[in-house]
C-alpha cells in the first residue's frame, strides 16, 4: 500500500472528527440529530473561497474567521429556532423537521451566494477545488493539508479532554448534559453551557470545511455529501460521546480510504462512485449490531470488568462522556 493511501485516510480522518464532534455537541445538548450540519462545512468552505478569490490570500488564513462565522450561524440557529422549540416541549420529531428545514435555508442562501461571487469576480463558484501545497520530507511530499489538519485534530482532542475535565465550565457543561434540572439547581446557567457548545460546533464544521476543497470539488451541496459520513462517524462512536465521535471519525475515514483503495482494485475493480456507500454500509451495521456505539460498549466492558458483573447485565444510563 502508498505511503499516499495512508495519508489521505489520515485526512479525512482528521475532516470527520471535526465534523463528527459538532454533530455530538448539537446531540448531546437538545437531542437534536441537526441534519443542518454539514450546511456549516459549506459556509466553511465558501469562507476559504471568498478569501482566495476575492482578497488573494490562502485558504489556511481564512480557518479563525470560518470558525466565527459558522459557529455564529449555529448559536443563532440555537437561539432563534431550536432553543424556543425545546422550551415549548417540541418532540424529537418537530426538532428534526425544523433542522431539515433550516438545511434547505441554508443550503438556498448558499447557492445565491454562490451565483453573486460568480457574477462579481466571474469565477468559478461551483465545483472549485483548492491546490495544495507540499513540504518535502525526506524522500516525500506531504501535503500541507496533513501537517495542518493533524495537528489540529491532536489539539482538538487534548483540548476537550482538558476542557471536560480540568475545568469549572467543562464540569458544568457534563452537569448541563447530564441533568439539566439538577445543574440549574446548583447554579450552573444550562443556556449559557449549551449555546457555547452549538458556538463550538458550528466552529468545528466551519474549519472541516475550510479544508474539504482541498480534497474534493466544493460547491453549495459538499456539506451535504458529508453528511451521512458524519452521522457515521458519530453514530459508530456512540451519539453521546465526544471522545466516541473522535474514534469513529478515524475508523470511517480509514475504512473509507483504505476499503475503496483495495476495492477499486483487481478482482473487486469497484467505482471509486461507489466510495461513500461505504460510509452507509458502516452505518447500516453498527445500528444493527451496537446501536449503543463503541464508546458506550467499551464503558460497559469497563463496569464489568471493574464490579464483576457480566456485560449483558450492565445498564448503561450515561448520557455523555
Amino acid at each position: 500500500m502508498e505511503p499516499t493511501v495512508i495519508i489521505d485516510a489520515i485526512i479525512f480522518g482528521n475532516l470527520l472528527v471535526l465534523l463528527a464532534v459538532g454533530l455530538t455537541l448539537t446531540y448531546i445538548t437538545l437531542r437534536i440529530p441537526s441534519f443542518a450540519h454539514g450546511d456549516l462545512a459549506t459556509i466553511g468552505a465558501y469562507v476559504a473561497y471568498f478569501m482566495y478569490v476575492g482578497l488573494k490570500l490562502s485558504p489556511y488564513l481564512s480557518v479563525p474567521i470560518a470558525f466565527l462565522i459558522s459557529g455564529s450561524v449555529a448559536l443563532l440557529s440555537y437561539l432563534i429556532i431550536f432553543k424556543p422549540l425545546s422550551s415549548r416541549g417540541t418532540s424529537i420529531v418537530g426538532l428534526m423537521i425544523a433542522s431539515i428545514a433550516l438545511d434547505v435555508v441554508l443550503r438556498s442562501v448558499l447557492h445565491i451566494y454562490a451565483d453573486i461571487l460568480s457574477e462579481t469576480y466571474k469565477v468559478i463558484s461551483r465545483g472549485f477545488i483548492f491546490r495544495d501545497s507540499t513540504i518535502a520530507i525526506g524522500v516525500f511530499d506531504i501535503p500541507c493539508l496533513f501537517v495542518i489538519s493533524t495537528v489540529l485534530s491532536i489539539c482538538l482532542i487534548i483540548s476537550f479532554y482538558m476542557l471536560l475535565t480540568k475545568t469549572k465550565f467543562g464540569i458544568a457543561m457534563r452537569a448541563a448534559i447530564e441533568n439539566p434540572s439538577l445543574a440549574e439547581t446548583l447554579g450552573v446557567d444550562v443556556n449559557k453551557v449549551y449555546a457555547i457548545s452549538w458556538f463550538l460546533a458550528g466552529g468545528l464544521a466551519g474549519i472541516a470545511g475550510v479544508f474539504l476543497p482541498f480534497r474534493m470539488t466544493a460547491g453549495p451541496e459538499i456539506g451535504w455529501f458529508m453528511l451521512l459520513r458524519t452521522f457515521a462517524s458519530s453514530i459508530l462512536g456512540g451519539f453521546t460521546s465526544i471522545y466516541g465521535a473522535m474514534l469513529g471519525g478515524y475508523i470511517v475515514g480509514f475504512a473509507e480510504v483504505i476499503g475503496m483503495y483495495f476495492l477499486a482494485k483487481p478482482p473487486f475493480n469497484v467505482p471509486t462512485a461507489f466510495r461513500p456507500a461505504l460510509s452507509f454500509i458502516i452505518l447500516i451495521v453498527t445500528l444493527l449490531l451496537i446501536p449503543e456505539g463503541l464508546a458506550s460498549k467499551i464503558r460497559l466492558r469497563k463496569i464489568a470488568m471493574f464490579s464483576k458483573i457480566p456485560v449483558g447485565e450492565v445498564k448503561d444510563d450515561s448520557r455523555n462522556s
